[in-house]
């Protein structure tokens, strides 16, 4: 297995995003880097460095829809004529980018007020549409693939998984004869993945709690033979089964700590990453902390730790009556009974 093609990605937490190159038959590349010209000339090089060029690539793949993943597929597409193959939501997605950019950036504004941002710092998030806009584009997909599917890719059988939770598109392409799989941002070795809070019409279920989704999903990835993860950031994962047991204690922390702050009384989520992080982190990424934050009480809601108040102004939350009880619910997904909120808060 070639090492990734490490692409320069301009986000301080992540540095660069990996192209997996499969020189076998047909010659397939796993994501793309986003379009920009520092990406396409890192992605060229790469591509030097195996004997080949853009145009030799036949088949591309994308693990999942944000633009450090597909920004350069258009361009792969119209250079090379590669087939593009992706999971049937990342297809609609990517048939109409710009406008879905534009829905996403709407209701994480209505997201963010109910949760208590200010509209100060609410405005001063265009910056990071603006800078999705000029690094992707839309394209089309020859092949529209389901969870489950199987394909030929660089000379290998992948079979095709939807994991979703780190985005509503995220895919698996796993290799089973030889144990690995192409995980995009699903698990990471250094830092932890976090999830987007979509409309629930985005869902694949038609349900938005996506940090109850991700926490299943990684469990059903923790029981797979696999011996290593190829990720879209960072090094390879090759002990899966430990470092997902790592990140559910890390949420059993955060869960903790969310129910310290809740201990002084009722808050925002927003307030409550206040009450997390430095000031200026909560600033400067106001999205998300509020998509880290109500991800988090997603699983303290349904472990009846805390309850959620809804009125005009938003959500705020409380510790019930019966006292701190953080544990996550299990992945059965027999949870309690409670009445919906708005769309706006991010689940119903």
């Amino acid at each position: 297995m070639n090492a990734p093609i490490a692409i320069p990605l301009p986000l301080a937490d992540v540095g660069s995003v990996n192209a997996w190159l499969l020189p076998g038959d047909p010659v397939t590349l796993i994501d793309t880097g986003p379009r920009d010209d520092g990406a396409l000339s890192a992605l060229e090089a790469g591509l030097r460095r195996e004997g080949l060029r853009l145009e030799d690539i036949e088949l591309l793949l994308a693990t999942h829809h944000h633009l450090d993943h597909v920004g350069l597929a258009a361009t792969i597409q119209r250079r090379s004529g590669a087939s593009v193959a992706v999971l049937d939501r990342v297809a609609d997605y990517a048939t109409s980018y710009a406008a879905q950019v534009e829905d996403d950036r709407r209701f994480a504004r209505a997201l963010m007020a109910h949760h208590g941002v200010p509209d100060e710092v609410i405005a001063d998030t265009e910056e990071f549409w603006d800078f999705i806009r000029a690094t992707t584009e839309t394209f089309h997909a020859d092949l529209r693939l389901a969870d489950g599917d199987r394909l030929r890719a660089g000379g290998r059988s992948l079979q095709v998984l939807a994991r979703p939770g780190h985005s509503t598109t995220d895919t698996l392409f796993v290799d089973e004869n030889e144990g690995i799989a192409f995980v995009g941002d699903h698990l990471l070795s250094r830092i932890s993945s976090n999830t987007e809070i979509c409309a629930p019409d985005r869902a694949p279920d038609g349900r938005a709690r996506s940090r109850l989704r991700y926490l299943e999903n990684l469990e059903r990835t923790q029981a797979m033979p696999l011996t290593r993860l190829l990720t879209g950031h960072g090094a390879p994962v090759t002990d899966h089964r430990r470092l997902v047991a790592a990140r559910l204690r890390d949420h059993r922390r955060r869960g903790a700590r969310i129910l310290a702050v809740l201990g002084d009384g009722p808050r925002t989520a927003f307030e409550i990453a206040g009450g997390l992080w430095p000031e200026r982190t909560v600033l400067e990424q106001p999205l998300l902390v509020v998509w880290e934050v109500v991800g988090n009480l997603e699983l303290l809601l349904a472990a009846g730790a805390v309850a959620e108040r809804v009125g005009p102004e938003g959500s705020v939350f409380e510790l019930t009556d019966g006292g701190p009880r953080a544990r996550r619910p299990s992945a059965s997904g027999r949870r309690p009974r409670r009445r919906p909120v708005p769309d706006c808060a991010g689940r119903r």
